[in-house]
């Protein structure tokens, strides 16, 4: 789905290393905060947030970007890791947002925004990742590697499968919000990859197995939000909880009835999260999440339940996770 807009909307090219790629800037002429930057997942490009895209716009402007590897971009070889696309990240935030930002990644691009972050903590007022994980586990490696080997043999059809598996929670023992639909979305939409588009997802794949490792280098201080659905199968609540350790700032929660298509299960809550945590309103008491764990702070503001929330746990939770 293709965001339409009536505010301005740049879209600037871009190269890096001879790369070529673009990014996206919708202006918000009566912003209430600071620019909201989107990083995507694999199959995300910068013109397709659609309603999240929409919502934000009423606080922010929203910047969009479609890196090396992604969309419209030029492919990328998996010899690359995420330290070039954070640099491109980096070149084209330089560009159209030289004061601090708010920044989202969200699944794969969740290690990039981290990164970015990381190396530009002056740059960012802060940060939310959305189905995240502080590691490859080897559950969620073992699942990946068959997904590119599915891809690498053309076997189409097994590979659209495999995708849907990895991201949807298929269990009839949980209830999540518009599945039908957004299994239908989705299968349509993998359906509709070119082969450019599968080629560039299998060097993707191969960077996440070839570059799993957390990057070294200083903690993370801004403040962070960590969140994910509450059945998500690939970032699971355990992964995303353990990333939010990583941070010295960390708030966690995960969305009710929703698994790691939150943005798409439930995008009017999962904005509604991300906005009042960059507007550094309270938290608590949200009917659409679990209560939110501090993690982190040095005088820890107190989970909306005394003795905080233990993880409710997803019967879709991978073994060993």
């Amino acid at each position: 789905m293709t965001t339409h807009t009536a505010f301005r909307e740049e879209v600037i090219p871009l190269s890096c290393d001879g790369y070529a790629y673009s990014g996206r800037i919708v202006h918000q002429p009566n912003a209430r905060m600071a620019p909201i930057v989107l990083v995507g997942g694999a199959f995300q490009h910068q013109g397709a947030w659609g309603r999240v895209e929409q919502f934000l716009l009423e606080a922010a402007s929203v910047i969009t970007v479609d890196l090396p590897g992604w969309g419209a971009a030029d492919p990328l070889p998996a010899r690359y890791g995420f330290d070039f696309l954070t640099r491109a990240l980096d070149r084209f935030l330089s560009e159209v947002a030289p004061a601090p930002v708010n920044i989202v990644g969200t699944s794969y691009g969740s290690a990039i925004a981290y990164r970015w972050v990381q190396r530009h903590p002056e740059r960012a007022e802060r940060l939310a990742l959305i189905g995240t994980m502080a590691h490859l586990t080897d559950h969620v490696r073992a699942r990946v590697e068959r997904l590119l080997r599915l891809g690498e043999q053309g076997r189409r059809a097994e590979f659209e499968s495999g995708v849907l598996d990895s991201m949807v929670c298929s269990s009839p023992l949980v209830t999540v919000t518009r599945r039908p639909t957004v299994v239908r979305c989705l299968s349509r939409a993998l359906a509709e990859l070119s082969a450019q588009d599968i080629a560039k997802f299998l060097d993707n794949t191969r960077r996440l197995l070839d570059h799993p490792d957390t990057p070294g280098g200083p903690t993370v201080r801004v403040p962070v939000l960590v969140a994910t659905g509450e059945h998500d199968p690939l970032t699971t609540p355990a992964l995303s909880r353990e990333a939010a350790h990583l941070c010295a700032d960390a708030r966690f929660t995960t969305l009710k009835d929703a698994d790691h298509l939150v943005h798409l299960e439930r995008p009017t809550e999962t904005v509604d999260l991300v906005a009042r945590f960059f507007a550094g309103e309270s938290l608590s008491g949200l009917d659409y999440c679990h209560p939110v764990e501090y993690i982190g702070r040095r005088n820890p503001v107190p989970a909306p339940r005394a003795g905080g929330e233990r993880e409710r746990q997803s019967s879709c939770a991978p073994e060993g996770s």
